[in-house]
């Protein structure tokens, strides 16, 4: 009994810093995407990386390949449109606004998510908390445009749509094969659109050397350590300490790429980290985020 006790305490303790790991390598990887897209493009940096994650995870458990039941193929088919059209947003967006604005405007989603539905008086102040965010980051002091804001709140609209079937998906299939299917049904929506706007990585040779960095931090190892993770933390816990991504996004976009943020547009991201941690720390943990689908881009 007491060495029970004993693992219980260790996993508690290990959780949180194992959900800073994974949001650490995600937006080290979408820093590195900056430079993978300045060098190849949006579609090109994208398809990379979905594509390289997609081999890693078939090749870690090749039968996640299989099709599911005609009856449980519509969610993943949903979840699956959502992850191609937030990833393409969320990277045409890191092409006009830094990495750590596009993240803090992405949260919208995840924020509406939590709080749909809510009469409680205290999840309009994270409402209108996030908004305020929002609202100095698209303002003239900000360093992001009109269509850097629209790209960011279409990955948010899309990230919201993507937990939402993501956690239909999960109800009745392994995690990791839904992971699996909706990266290399991902791939599949991307490589027509590739088609059209041409490859370039063979010209590029370090392009594909990042775009297997990205792959790997974005997508294949934090989607592992997802699955860990919230076997050791409950949903909403795990949702607050997700909250902290936009600060982190911030940080590695600075020391990664160089990206520098005013103190307004600082200021505007803790707003939004304040706000996502606050709806997700009073939100019922069966109304935050699915249990075990991935969380981020």
């Amino acid at each position: 009994m007491q060495r029970h006790r004993t693992a219980l305490r260790s996993s508690a303790a290990f959780a949180p810093l194992l959900v800073i790991v994974i949001a650490l390598s995600m937006q080290t990887g979408s820093a590195l995407a900056v430079s993978v897209i300045g060098a190849v493009g949006i579609v090109e940096a994208l398809w990379l990386r979905t594509v390289i994650a997609a081999v890693i995870l078939v090749a870690v458990r090749p039968r996640s390949l299989r099709l599911p039941a005609r009856g449980e193929r519509l969610p993943v088919l949903l979840v699956t449109f959502s992850l191609f059209a937030m990833n393409l947003s969320f990277y045409a967006a890191l092409a006009y606004a830094p990495l750590g604005v596009v993240v803090a405007i992405e949260f919208l989603g995840p924020l509406a998510v939590a709080v749909v539905g809510s009469r409680r008086p205290l999840d309009f102040l994270w409402i209108a908390l996030a908004a305020g965010g929002v609202v100095l980051l698209a303002g003239p002091t900000g360093s992001v445009g009109t269509l850097g804001v629209l790209l960011s709140l279409s990955a948010a609209l899309w990230w919201a749509l993507y937990l939402v079937f993501g956690r239909r998906a999960v109800r009745s299939l392994d995690p990791l094969q839904v992971t699996t299917l909706m990266l290399v049904g991902s791939s599949v929506l991307l490589s027509p659109i590739l088609a059209v706007t041409g490859f370039t990585t063979a010209g590029f040779p370090e392009a594909f050397l990042l775009g297997a960095a990205v792959a790997v931090l974005s997508s294949a190892f934090p989607y592992f350590l997802e699955l860990l993770a919230l076997r050791l933390v409950r949903a909403h816990t795990y949702s607050v300490l997700l909250s902290l991504e936009p600060a982190i996004a911030a940080l590695t976009g600075f020391l990664v790429v160089g990206q520098r943020l005013s103190s307004v547009e600082l200021a505007a991201i803790g707003a939004v980290v304040v706000a996502a941690a606050g709806a997700s720390w009073f939100a019922r943990a069966d109304a935050t985020v699915p249990e075990e689908i991935p969380a981020a881009p």
